[in-house]
């Protein structure tokens, strides 16, 4: 009785198996969300508007999903006193692909351009009032060292403006690289400075 060889239909089931994994794979990575955050904050003209305004552009430009925390009022952080105070809120985004850091810096600074702000960057950079101000806090755990953007943004831990709002959006976030959540990361925050609720998130 003549045999019949099999390899052939080895190869073309092992052919199928490989098509069918790839697919998944792919299936599952673009089930992957890169999440990240912006804080934006201002203590000149009118404040709230000014938020309301750089929330609208940010979303206009970015393909994201976007939360927003809550506003809160600040009084201004490492600045002499009667500086008027801050309105500060933080942005969660979610991106089906990870956008590239220095893009995104480039279109935040070109927002708070069309807004009224003229940002130098120097060394010797000190704390300023603000008509607007719009930092990138992190972008999952993507690590970026630049001449203009370090990520994640190294003092975001230390600032209560920053981790109060954070922690409101996504407080079970393990934050790169200290390896704790943002709750954590608050509840150690050794800035007292008040942050007072100002106007509550909208509702989802």
């Amino acid at each position: 009785m003549k045999r019949v060889s099999t390899e052939r239909y080895d190869s073309r089931e092992q052919n199928v198996t490989d098509q069918c994994f790839v697919a998944s794979l792919q299936r599952k990575l673009t089930l992957v969300k890169t999440t990240g955050a912006i804080g934006i904050g201002s203590n000149q003209g009118q404040r709230s508007d000014l938020l309301k305004q750089a929330r609208e552009l940010i979303e206009q430009r970015w393909n994201a999903t976007m939360r927003e925390s809550a506003i809160f009022e600040t009084e201004a952080w490492g600045m002499p006193e009667g500086t008027p105070a801050f309105l500060n809120q933080v942005l969660l985004f979610e991106w089906s692909a990870a956008p590239n850091p220095e893009t995104l810096l480039e279109e935040l600074l070109d927002i708070e351009h069309a807004l009224g702000r003229k940002r130098t960057f120097t060394a010797t950079q000190t704390y300023q009032s603000r008509i607007i101000d719009l930092d990138l806090l992190f972008l999952g755990n993507h690590m970026h060292s630049s001449d203009r953007l370090e990520l994640p943004h190294p003092r975001m831990i230390s600032r209560r403006f920053v981790m109060e709002p954070l922690s409101e959006l996504c407080p079970d976030f393990i934050l790169q690289p200290w390896g704790k959540s943002v709750r954590d990361l608050l509840d150690s925050c050794p800035d007292e400075t008040p942050v007072r609720s100002y106007l509550d998130a909208p509702e989802s």
